[in-house]
């Protein structure tokens, strides 16, 4: 905690007020007279940004990775567009409030939508976009049969 401390160039009072401590606890942290709980732990990794596997063992980097390099390697993993890694960082940046509204909506619109399929509502036709689409595999495979081997059907590559 004091390499910490000394990193972000702050006083131990002034650490301590940044963690709603006081002065003489981040002494006894730092002499190792006593140990923070998990929940001072979480705390300074939140207000500083620090790697809480660093903090507690001293492994990794000091400081958590920007969001930008976790959004970056979200896009890299799992190839994600230009707009898909703006809604996501839209989203993740809301308030939990806000983030819920737009869940509870979208559970809404779902809900109205399997209500109109199952209505047949003319006036809403959503239902018609499931009709047709084979529930398993095998009616799959026999609405829409596989393409044969274009080198199988020639006798080889030739």
């Amino acid at each position: 905690m004091k390499r910490l401390r000394k990193e972000l160039d702050l006083t131990q009072e002034a650490f301590a007020s940044r963690i709603g401590s006081v002065q003489n606890t981040i002494t006894g942290y730092e002499s190792g007279r006593r140990n923070p709980s998990a929940p001072v732990i979480s705390l300074i990794c939140r207000e500083f940004d620090v790697n809480e596997e660093w903090l507690r063992n001293g492994t990794g980097e000091m400081f958590a990775p920007e969001s930008n390099d976790e959004l970056e390697a979200l896009a890299k993993k799992y190839n994600l567009s230009n707009a898909d890694q703006v809604l996501i960082e839209k989203y993740v940046n809301l308030k939990a409030g806000s983030r819920e509204t737009i869940i509870n909506f979208m559970i809404d619109v779902v809900a109205a939508l399997d209500g109109a399929a199952d209505q047949n509502d003319k006036a809403f036709p959503v239902g018609d976009i499931y009709a047709g689409i084979p529930d398993t595999p095998g009616e799959l495979e026999r609405k829409f049969p596989p393409l044969e081997n274009r080198e199988e059907k020639e006798g080889g590559l030739g």
